[in-house]
């Protein structure tokens, strides 16, 4: 239902209320649409994929580079880790993996958190096979805790005016 529908569906909701108790709520009724129609209420929510999208094109428009490595870390589910320990220890889980991916990574790389399972590295002026063996066998030990994670890497040769070859080729088939 679109948002005038939910409108009039509401106004309707007091009509029937006002003959119902016999009380005039119009100011009510004035209000609603006043709120509804305010240009604060008609603006989007952000979207947080779009700004991290902007940035990874912004980022691949700044390198100048020609060889570039993407590497798409898909950790295994640790919401039931999270329950567990608290929000503290989780956010120390997640500085802990973030910290063992930086370890390998040169100071230009640059490394994207999009979720809690799905960490993102950018390596401009490099190989695939470069890459490949600087994150071949690494372990991501926490606590005692092995985790679990596939890999996968994109070679970009071009260009990119789009976020799409990189979410259909290396996130979709994981996430997906």
């Amino acid at each position: 239902m679109n948002r005038e529908g939910v409108i009039r569906k509401n106004l309707a909701g007091y009509r029937d209320f006002e003959k119902e108790k016999g009380v005039k709520i119009k100011p009510v009724r004035s209000i609603l649409i006043a709120v509804v129609n305010s240009p604060i209420t008609k603006t989007q929510i952000p979207d947080v994929f779009e700004e991290f999208t902007n940035q990874f094109l912004r980022d691949v428009k700044n390198s100048l580079s020609t060889e570039m490595v993407l590497t798409h870390f898909y950790f295994q589910d640790l919401s039931q880790y999270f329950r567990l320990l608290g929000e503290q220890k989780s956010g120390e889980i997640l500085t802990d993996l973030k910290s063992v991916i930086q370890a390998h990574l040169r100071p230009y790389d640059k490394l994207y958190v999009l979720n809690s399972r799905s960490f993102m590295t950018f390596c401009p002026d490099c190989r695939l096979d470069i890459v490949k063996s600087r994150f071949d066998e690494v372990i991501f030990q926490v606590n005692h805790l092995i985790i679990d994670y596939e890999i996968r890497f994109l070679e970009i040769t071009e260009p990119l005016d789009s976020f799409r070859p990189v979410y259909e080729k290396l996130l979709r088939p994981l996430i997906g």
